[in-house]
């Protein structure tokens, strides 16, 4: 009764701490900055502070597992081109994408964007210089703000683009902050995983038929 009761008030933790939000800001003022916020927990991640030996160690083994883990999926491709011949690791990448694809959107869709505020003033040292910079500018950033937001849930942005005909040098300053609740990127996570295992079964049907289907054709 004693674990299960202490395996319960585990879980209830585990479960309020990826109820908590991590918010992550970042802005632009001749510099990028980007900080990481959970509670009252607040870290840079860039500009990063200098890396200690330690710190160091531990990323060169992660780059060597990815190495790793990039050669597997190199044997895997040969062996599946070897089997079963091009049109099959064309179908396989074909099915990868199509499935990052839709995770990308659906990490996307939990992401929160609680300000988002860009400044740019537009100037050079002509006139007729600066008004063809402004519309080029604008011709930018609006259909941009049209597709951020057509993805993103913002709830707060200023866009402000001004052309300045009184100097000759213009700047761009730009402020994001947003947020996303674990729990919801942990469930995408999963979800990911179970598309993933699926998917490959599926992919394998595909790619049998489809060989199949070359070899009845020939």
């Amino acid at each position: 009764m004693n674990g299960l009761l202490i395996t319960l008030i585990i879980f209830a933790f585990l479960i309020l701490l990826l109820l908590i939000p991590v918010y992550l800001s970042a802005s632009f003022d001749g510099k990028l900055g980007v900080r990481v916020r959970i509670l009252f927990i607040s870290f840079k991640l860039y500009p990063s502070p200098e890396k200690s030996e330690r710190k160091q160690l531990k990323k060169e083994t992660k780059k060597s597992k990815k190495q790793k883990a990039k050669e597997e999926e190199l044997s895997r491709s040969e062996e599946l081109l070897r089997d079963e011949g091009i049109s099959a690791v064309i179908s396989y990448y074909n099915e990868m994408v199509r499935l990052i694809g839709t995770a990308v959107k659906r990490f996307i869709r939990i992401i929160v964007v609680d300000r988002l505020i860009v400044n740019v003033i537009v100037a050079s040292d002509d006139a007729s210089e600066t008004a063809l910079n402004f519309g080029r500018v604008c011709a930018v950033i609006y259909p941009a703000q049209a597709l951020i937001e057509s993805v993103l849930n913002i709830r707060k942005r200023k866009i402000t683009i001004v052309p300045d005909f009184m100097t000759e040098k213009g700047y761009v300053r730009g402020e994001i902050k947003l947020h996303i609740l674990p729990i919801r990127a942990l469930w995408a996570l999963i979800m990911f995983f179970i598309w993933y295992l699926g998917n490959n079964t599926t992919t394998k049907n595909f790619i049998k038929k489809t060989v199949n289907n070359d070899v009845d054709g020939l």
